[in-house]
């Protein structure tokens, strides 16, 4: 899952300790710091069932404040200080009008954390599991309903003993633990946050680089140990198709589901970087070794968000670079990649109701076909380089010009980016002739080309083929003497992992 949301960065305010008065007291607003910003302390109860919150908001601020949709009513006992004293805020629809945040205004309010999660049941909204409860910041912190350019938001949270909290937003370096801050724009689709009662690891996997593991409580097949292995594997793995991790900083949250596969995962950007995977509670550690979830979600990170309609790319990318990735690392065969993408593409890359790309309404459009258009790009970007660079070189070079899940791009710069680090115009072009009108590709035609030939649901590489050489450097495993990645921030500019 991908957030879509964010303006310019701009200089952060300090937040000082304070705890969250019960209603009818006063909280003094934090100091330090200097330009706009949204201001928060939020007090969980002990059982994490509700949230009491303070909100500074500075002048020029709209008075009409809302929370992510279908959170509204949730949000209870909505006070503004003014000049006499606390004034009760009542909901209108989905909006709270505070007149007084004109002038710069204090809230504060109570926000029912554990109904949310029992009633909305929506891992992007809110969900429950014994002794852990999941919901983004952006139902629990209510807000002008414009954020002006350059406004930032930042939470402190005040744990009562006992419980932990995580989120994905990025932890702030000059305020005290616990302590987060982002783009205010971005706070409607802020990264996952979780409260509870959670076993917690900092695996630093990749040089550089933390995963800031969360583990809900359950009977896990696999231990701890084996969860924090397939956790360091799968970013290892992504590190090394980039030549580096995307993120100095990514939070991962574990939840129990039935069975025994990985069942499923979610990743939010925007401000930071966040995973949930719902993990079988009959799941083993052979099964963890296997997985291809974890590293599809991994693979998000790689890429900015974009405008909804241009979702496709977002997930096409993780589709394509996924077995890939696996393929270099040594974790599947080349054969496996082949078969999969043969079987898989197809579904995806045929004419659908005069549908292209864009605005792609259908699963198969916007994951196989969005893996589809990365092959294409691939081939194409090999034949315009001599086999020199490939896919990941445009991957790369979005990384190395600051892009990743982190961030909101306009989709136009992200196919320059790409374009510009492999010194030919391919995505743009292919964009344009593919994505506004009934696109269709000759998908039988592109694998006999690559010696990839399907018989039934069996695969065999042919190596005599015309783009045999381009198939076997897509699927290559690294070279044994090929360095570490390390995070993307450290690397140093244009390095590539050698195969």
């Amino acid at each position: 899952m991908r957030a879509w949301a964010a303006w310019a960065l701009a200089a952060a305010m300090g937040i000082a300790e304070g705890a969250c008065a019960a209603r009818g007291g006063h909280v003094a607003a934090p100091t330090g710091g200097s330009g706009a910003s949204w201001r928060y302390e939020v007090s969980p109860t002990e059982d994490a069932a509700e949230l009491r919150v303070d909100a500074w908001l500075p002048s020029g601020s709209l008075a009409d404040l809302v929370v992510r949709h279908g959170s509204e009513r949730f949000v209870s006992d909505v006070d503004v200080e003014g000049e006499d004293g606390w004034r009760d805020i009542r909901r209108a629809g989905g909006v709270f009008r505070a007149p007084e945040c004109a002038r710069g205004c204090h809230v504060r309010y109570r926000f029912l954390l554990r109904a949310s999660a029992e009633r909305l049941r929506d891992l992007d909204m809110a969900s429950a599991w014994e002794g852990v409860i999941e919901a983004s910041p952006s139902l629990w912190l209510l807000h002008p309903a414009l954020a002006p350019t350059g406004t930032r938001y930042r939470f402190h949270v005040r744990r009562p003993l006992g419980l932990t909290f995580v989120t994905g937003v990025t932890a702030t370096a000059d305020g005290p633990p616990d302590t987060y801050e982002a783009d205010a724009s971005s706070l409607g689709t802020a990264p996952y946050a979780a409260f509870g009662a959670l076993r917690t690891r900092h695996v630093e996997a990749v040089s550089g680089a933390t995963i800031d593991l969360a583990i809900a409580p359950a009977s896990y097949g696999a231990t701890d140990d084996a969860i924090v292995a397939w956790a360091a594997r799968s970013a290892r793995t992504i590190g090394r198709f980039l030549g580096c991790f995307p993120l100095e900083r990514v939070m991962l949250l574990i939840v129990p589901a039935r069975g025994n596969t990985v069942r499923r995962g979610e990743t939010m950007g925007d401000g930071g970087a966040s995973i949930v995977v719902e993990l079988g509670e009959e799941a083993t550690e052979a099964t963890l070794e296997n997985d291809w979830v974890l590293p599809h979600e991994m693979a998000h990170l790689a890429l900015p968000n974009v405008p909804r309609r241009h979702h496709w790319i977002e997930e096409g990318v993780a589709v394509y670079v996924q077995p890939i990735a696996r393929a270099r690392s040594g974790e599947l065969s080349p054969v496996d990649v082949w078969r999969e993408f043969a079987l898989g593409m197809p579904k995806g890359a045929s004419a659908r109701d005069g549908q292209g790309l864009d605005g792609a309404r259908d699963w198969a459009r916007t994951y196989w076909g969005g893996a589809a258009f990365c092959l294409l790009a691939d081939v194409e970007i090999r034949r315009r380089t001599g086999n020199r660079l490939g896919f990941e070189d445009a991957l790369r070079g979005i990384e190395a010009s600051g892009g990743s899940v982190a961030q909101m791009w306009d989709f136009d710069r992200l196919l320059q980016t790409a374009d510009a680090s492999v010194g030919a115009p391919v995505l743009g072009p292919m964009h344009d002739r593919m994505v506004h009108e009934n696109w269709s590709v000759d998908l039988p035609g592109l694998f006999r080309d690559l010696g990839v030939a399907l018989q039934g649901n069996a695969v065999t590489l042919v190596d005599d083929a015309p783009l045999a050489a381009v198939r076997r450097a897509i699927t290559e495993p690294l070279s044994p003497e090929a360095p570490e990645p390390t995070a993307c921030r450290n690397a140093m500019p244009g390095r590539m992992a050698q195969r």
